[in-house]
């Protein structure tokens, strides 16, 4: 319970942190935008992000997310799973396509192994 309030007033004083932050006028901002202007001009506009940085970023995060789930899945923390740690943790991924993943058939696919379908898999998408 003490982890639970501590996390909740943990993200509470980050989101009041950020939110200061976004509202304090940054150095290189134009005049107009210091003193409270919304409007910036198109020429002073800067994208938020590249778009090719903006596809990795979003591929990065559920990469991520699946990486904690296949480690988390790993019971013997021998950096592979086996059909049936897959199964249990719930990968269905995994589970379902265990053959295909598992190209050196050791009975074990590790993540790198599961990585390199999911690519394979994204690559023969996109080329239809």
């Amino acid at each position: 319970m003490k982890l639970l309030q501590f996390a909740l007033l943990t993200a509470a004083g980050l989101a009041a942190a950020s939110y200061a932050s976004a509202q304090a006028p940054q150095p290189d901002a134009p005049s107009a935008m210091r003193a409270g202007e919304p409007y910036l001009p198109p020429a002073l506009r800067k994208p938020l992000r590249e778009a090719s940085n903006g596809t990795a970023l979003l591929r990065y995060q559920p990469m991520q997310k699946l990486k904690q789930r296949f480690e988390a899945a790993d019971l013997d923390g021998s950096g592979t799973l086996s059909r049936d740690e897959a199964r249990r943790a719930g990968l269905t991924v995994v589970d379902k396509n265990f053959d295909h993943i598992d190209t050196a058939q050791r009975g074990a696919v590790s993540f790198d192994d599961l990585k390199a379908y999911l690519i394979q898999r994204r690559e023969e998408a996109n080329s239809r």
